[in-house]
């Protein structure tokens, strides 16, 4: 299935909370470098045994583009198979448990590509983060300090980049260097980033 965004190089996500559920919105960038078009729509709820997410083409939630279930139940060490809406294997991510003790660690499999390992960029802003939340009333009414991922495979070429930006709702920035990414997977790894990233 050929996305019509495919050949897109950056991608917007942002989260609008609710009650229930966490939703995702993605848009193009647009010539001035904010949101452009919606093109895909996700939504997470909260408290499943396993997590799933399923990526729309909007809103209405009724054309499915792709989604990602984790293969194990409340384990953060999961692993988050993604598949398209035909049954096909996008690819699988999952988050190092052992080494995001310090620096957060991701790690996503493709089909006929090298593995790639995401960390945040900086071990300084690393540390920060985790004691952001601690830090009374600030932590709880102030945006967290923002972070960024860079994911490279294992010849050291960048295939995406995921950085968090300073607003009072979660939003990203997602490049997208490797023309080979499908977009949706993209989309998929980022939108897990953000739902499962501090657990």
């Amino acid at each position: 299935m050929t996305m019509p965004f495919q050949n897109e190089t950056q991608l917007i996500i942002r989260q609008n909370f609710r009650p229930i559920v966490n939703q995702y919105v993605v848009h193009l960038v647009g010539p001035d470098g904010k949101h452009g078009p919606v093109i895909a729509f996700a939504q997470q709820k909260r408290g499943k045994l396993k997590e799933e997410v399923i990526l729309y083409t909007d809103d209405t939630k009724t054309t499915e583009l792709a989604r990602f279930k984790a293969r194990q139940m409340l384990d953060i060490r999961a692993q988050h198979d993604v598949t398209g809406v035909e049954g096909s294997n996008l690819g699988m991510f999952a988050k190092d448990f052992k080494k995001s003790l310090l620096r957060s660690t991701w790690h996503l499999e493709r089909p006929d590509a090298p593995r790639a390992t995401g960390q945040e960029r900086s071990l300084f802003g690393a540390i920060l983060r985790r004691v952001w939340g601690f830090i009374p009333v600030v932590g709880a009414w102030l945006p967290a300090p923002t972070y960024h991922f860079d994911f490279v495979d294992e010849g050291g070429r960048p295939v995406l980049t995921v950085e968090r930006q300073m607003k009072l709702r979660d939003q990203y920035l997602v490049s997208l260097p490797d023309p080979t990414m499908d977009r949706r997977l993209a989309i998929c790894v980022a939108v897990a980033m953000d739902a499962i990233q501090n657990r």
